[in-house]
């Protein structure tokens, strides 16, 4: 009888603890991805995600004309030093510590509110920003969201204060791609971009913030020097220069919420990992 029972027992005992050893393998993720944004965060500057600059918001990622200066503004104010993608490589390359007053101003996408508001309110101020470009929407016509074209993409990269990086092709969830597209998309970009512009691309920054270790793989063999996630997962014990966070910037941070924009970039090593989130929503019609 104690043998029958023993027979029937074993299995869920062997079940229970299996449950309960997976329960504790995902706490333990969960904190090492905390951990592990927390530690890149201690080292790198704030790094800011912009997508389009327009005179009137029509999504929740835009953010107005009015709302960029003001916040440009508020970061000249507090002495913020903009860096380059150059300075930030060279940093991250050398091993040193950052500037305490450094800041990373990043654009995704390549609309072409860079070119038309973003840039010369940057011009104005003598302040450095870095366009992550999606190459492969270059010049391409679109009524609400219109990209850069050749030219204003030239001219861009053609100003000291502005860097070009790379947002890949076409945009794709990089970690759902096979091998040869996902290569393609990370290595092809950047050839055409610096083909485009006549300037090395050293940074790329993840459509959706989506990456895995082959992505990281590939982004590495490449010879980027660094890469851009948005909230970082911090789950494949990966160098932090390969999963870089950036504070999502949108409608909801602008000229009525300045404080909270200034406390996003100032407490950037101690902000909750859940505004470390991309959204994306057009605005709806009150």
């Amino acid at each position: 009888m104690t043998t029958r029972m023993m027979r029937k027992t074993f299995p869920h005992a062997l079940l229970f603890a299996f449950f309960v050893l997976t329960a504790l393998l995902s706490a333990r993720g969960e904190a090492a991805a905390q951990s592990g944004m927390e530690e890149n965060r201690a080292y790198f500057p704030p790094v800011l995600m912009y997508h389009d600059v327009r005179k009137t918001a029509l999504n929740y990622f835009d953010v107005t004309v009015e709302d960029f200066r003001a916040q440009l503004d508020r970061l000249q104010a507090e002495g913020y030093e903009t860096l380059s993608m150059e300075d930030f490589a060279a940093i991250v390359k050398s091993g040193k510590k950052f500037p305490e007053n450094a800041v990373l101003i990043t654009f995704d996408d390549g609309y072409r509110g860079i070119y038309e508001y973003a840039a010369p309110e940057l011009q104005k101020r003598g302040m450095k920003a870095t366009f992550f470009i999606i190459a492969d929407m270059v010049g391409k016509t679109d009524e609400t969201y219109p990209y850069v074209t050749t030219a204003e993409l030239r001219a861009l990269a053609a100003n000291p204060l502005f860097s070009i990086g790379s947002h890949t092709l076409t945009h794709p969830h990089l970690d759902q791609l096979d091998a040869a597209e996902r290569q393609k998309e990370i290595a092809k970009s950047r050839k055409d971009l610096e083909k485009l512009t006549g300037r090395r691309v050293e940074a790329i920054a993840f459509p959706y913030g989506a990456y895995d270790k082959s992505v990281i793989r590939d982004v590495q063999t490449e010879g980027y020097a660094v890469s851009f996630a948005v909230q970082d997962r911090g789950l494949l014990h990966e160098s932090g220069r390969y999963s870089i966070p950036r504070i999502y910037v949108g409608l909801e941070m602008g000229r009525e919420n300045l404080d909270g924009f200034a406390e996003y970039v100032g407490r950037y090593r101690e902000m909750p990992a859940a505004l470390f989130v991309e959204r994306w929503e057009p605005l709806k019609n009150e």
